[in-house]
């Protein structure tokens, strides 16, 4: 489980997290959703180790990072929206290459399971530079995940992605889930989130406005007000 309570975060002296205290349980599937600049992609780099928070604290198993932040770290996926792949290498040397820079090493059939699902064999021996960008995506999916994490952290996973991408990744991802990893992930497309999340974050100027199940959402929306949401209101309508 991880907990964050009271977590704060400035970037350029501006707050871009205030005071966010939540949970999220092993197994859990959550969407992080909210207008641009509501301080989603800062949460999920708060939560992966990426950034430190100002105030408060986050709890790994009620661990507090900055006691065990390299043990951590070996249990958390986070890929983020950038694609960080070297383009001169093929797919194959891509994953020998952060296969041995992981501290953390994955099994043999867990490598070899999450690269079929993928359908990585197909462009196995294609350089990286040469690849669409679906499967440049996909890649960075596996890059970030050879170290077989408990929780896996996910900055827009399908964006720019064709549909057969897509859907290899989406039910790899909700295979996972399902099997008891945490999946969190930003997506400003529903049917990702709804395919993939049974629990929905809502974040507006850095404010944490709902945290519960999908289905009670639409209680959440009738009491937004109009003058105030326009834009979130339209995000939550899109679903």
């Amino acid at each position: 489980m991880i907990e964050l309570k009271n977590v704060e975060k400035k970037l350029k002296r501006k707050s871009i997290i205030k005071d966010i205290s939540m949970q999220i349980q092993d197994g859990d599937g959550i969407g992080i959703v909210g207008p641009n600049g509501a301080g989603k992609s800062t949460l999920l780099k708060l939560i992966a180790t990426v950034l430190k928070p100002d105030q408060g604290t986050i709890f790994y198993n009620e661990t507090p990072y900055g006691k065990a932040i390299r043990d951590i770290r070996q249990h958390i996926g986070y890929i983020p929206q950038d694609i960080a792949l070297f383009e001169d290498l093929t797919v194959k040397d891509q994953i020998s290459f952060w296969k041995k820079a992981t501290k953390k090493k994955a099994s043999y059939s867990y490598v070899e399971e999450m690269v079929t699902s993928l359908d990585l064999h197909s462009v196995y021996n294609q350089k990286v530079k040469a690849l669409s960008g679906g499967w440049k995506r996909k890649l960075n999916v596996c890059a970030g995940m050879l170290h077989d994490p408990d929780v896996i952290l996910l900055d827009e996973p399908t964006v720019g992605v064709d549909l057969a991408a897509k859907d290899d990744l989406l039910h790899w991802l909700k295979n996972l889930q399902k099997n008891g990893k945490t999946v969190v992930l930003i997506s400003h497309e529903w049917d990702v989130i709804n395919f993939i999340c049974e629990k929905i974050v809502v974040v507006k100027d850095g404010k944490l406005l709902f945290n519960d199940v999908k289905e009670n959402l639409h209680h959440f929306e009738q009491q937004l007000t109009a003058d105030e949401n326009e834009e979130l209101i339209k995000i939550l309508r899109q679903r």
